[in-house]
């Protein structure tokens, strides 16, 4: 199966505008993201996908691939889709445009993963074990899994609700990290899929794949993913 690698690039972020040329040690955000990926070595190709040319430009400088797309799109992921359509690949990797130090062999298995077992669309990845600073930080997204490693849950909130404190030590509750390796047949289903409830309470739109009842696998680590959130 031919996989690809897709990071969205959107310049007008409400934090950050502009993030992605934003320099990390002499080289642009987006490049760092760009090279860091590149070494996936199950990745056929890797394209940005972005809606601004000053974004453009600076991939094809450094000698990546970029691809134009809609301002309007609501999200990476729509944008991924958008660009995907267009490829023959059977399985596009979602890759965010802000984790420049993603381990890229939790992406090699989660490839793997979805070409070796058919019943298996979507699969994401969590870091194992999580501080207690963390299960309250909204911004750390937490993953509840069952036996099959499927997620339960996601939520900015933490989860589940802890009794006895003294169990915190065995908390189930796993560090969500952003990359979404999805079947191409999938993805573009995913995108006409309207929003649902949880999903705009949480504003994280993984959730509609649960909430219309379809599985995400999830691929375990014990690597921190240190995405660049705020600057």
């Amino acid at each position: 199966m031919k996989a690809v690698g897709i990071i969205p690039a959107r310049f007008h972020s409400t934090r950050l505008p502009g993030k992605p040329l934003v320099p990390i040690a002499g080289k642009s955000l987006i490049q760092r993201v760009y090279e860091n990926a590149s070494q996936c070595q199950r990745l056929a190709e890797l394209i940005v996908a972005t809606d601004d040319e000053r974004i453009q430009k600076e991939v094809q400088n450094f000698g990546g691939q970029a691809v134009m797309t809609p301002s309007a799109l609501p999200s990476g992921t729509d944008r991924c889709a958008f660009v995907a359509k267009t490829l023959d690949a059977d399985i596009i990797a979602n890759i965010q445009g802000d984790e420049p130090f993603l381990d890229v062999r939790v992406l090699d298995r989660a490839i793997k993963l979805l070409s070796d077992v058919p019943d298996i669309n979507v699969i994401t990845a969590a870091k194992v074990g999580i501080s207690a600073a963390e299960l309250n930080n909204p911004n750390v997204v937490k993953v509840l899994i069952d036996r099959n490693q499927d997620a339960l849950l996601f939520s900015r909130q933490s989860i589940p609700y802890i009794r006895n404190h003294a169990a915190l030590s065995a908390h189930p509750a796993m560090q969500h990290i952003g990359i979404y390796v999805f079947r191409q047949s999938y993805l573009q289903k995913f995108v006409e899929m309207p929003q649902t409830l949880l999903e705009q309470l949480e504003q994280l739109e993984q959730l509609r794949i649960l909430e219309n009842g379809d599985k995400i696998r999830v691929v375990l680590t014990d690597k921190f993913s240190l995405g660049i959130d705020t600057l």
